[in-house]
């Protein structure tokens, strides 16, 4: 309970700070406001849309002052149970998604495994950027179907132990537009659809399939770049042994400007170093395995 008139600062300001607290529980907390201001409807509505839970004018009743408490905390337990639903159907969502992944394992070992430790480095490098839950969702569903396309792709250019030749590098680009296609059905999902089919832009414009530069490339999208090549460079391929995390990181700096958005890559090196890559790559590992005999 908060009035709006109170010494040094007032409860509009308190407010305020609670709903853009970066504290989630705080930003929960439901709040009424008690003011003897009668004149003031657009604060009113623009305070309700920050997430007051109600505004009581002054004077009231004690009987009117529970009846609002009772409401407010009945409807504060229904959001906290619709918000606990929403994680669980995300959760469910992404095993749904990583059971696709598994059968992208099934035609090609390398890229289901990729994919998965792509979107785990993905999520950590979202969350260190203070993205929304749905935001951070994003760009983990991102990392994990960014490569989904290549279902379509023939096994012999997948799958090649050797680089590619141009004919075949044409053919392996197109994996960018199945994804994106492979998506175009499912709702709620244009940000995850342009993750897919734009991963390859380079900050300088030289990347494909559109030629996006800077900031015209989302950055969820540039988020999953640096991500995955990241993992890319710190895997064994069949024509390369993967390189040092500190060689990556020269990698990943010296094509900062060309392929990379700098701020992505030094927030990517500030998580490397609580982030433990084989930990994560044997547990994902783990789970591959765990769904291959399931199947």
């Amino acid at each position: 309970l908060l009035d709006y008139m109170m010494p040094g600062i007032s409860g509009k300001e308190v407010f305020v700070t609670l709903a853009t607290s970066d504290d989630e529980r705080l930003r929960q907390t439901p709040v009424v406001m008690l003011t003897a201001k009668h004149d003031n409807q657009d604060e009113q509505r623009e305070l309700l849309e920050l997430g007051m839970a109600a505004y009581l004018c002054k004077p009231f009743g004690h009987h009117e002052l529970l009846n609002v408490i009772d409401n407010v905390l009945i409807t504060a337990q229904i959001r906290e149970r619709n918000r606990i639903l929403e994680v669980e159907a995300r959760q469910s969502f992404v095993g749904v998604v990583r059971a696709m992944i598994s059968l992208l394992a099934v035609k090609d070992g390398y890229t289901g495994e990729h994919s998965n430790m792509t979107a785990d480095l993905a999520e950590t490098l979202a969350r260190s950027f203070n993205l929304s839950e749905e935001e951070v969702m994003h760009v983990k569903l991102g990392g994990l179907l960014h490569d989904i396309g290549k279902i379509g792709i023939p096994e012999c250019i997948l799958c090649k132990p050797a680089c590619l030749t141009p004919d075949e590098m044409t053919v392996m680009r197109q994996h960018v537009h199945y994804g994106e296609q492979a998506l175009a059905g499912v709702p709620h999902m244009e940000t995850v659809r342009a993750i897919v089919k734009h991963h390859h832009e380079w900050w300088n414009g030289g990347g494909y399939p559109d030629g996006l530069k800077g900031t015209e490339i989302p950055l969820a999208t540039r988020i999953v770049t640096v991500a995955d090549a990241y993992d890319s460079m710190t895997s064994d391929r069949p024509y390369r042994r993967r390189l040092s995390q500190a060689t990556t990181i020269e990698r990943l700096r010296a094509s900062v400007g060309i392929q990379f958005d700098g701020m992505v890559v030094e927030k990517l090196v500030e998580c490397l170093e609580n982030y433990d890559t084989e930990q994560i790559r044997s547990l994902n590992l783990q789970f591959l395995d765990h769904l291959h005999h399931a199947a």
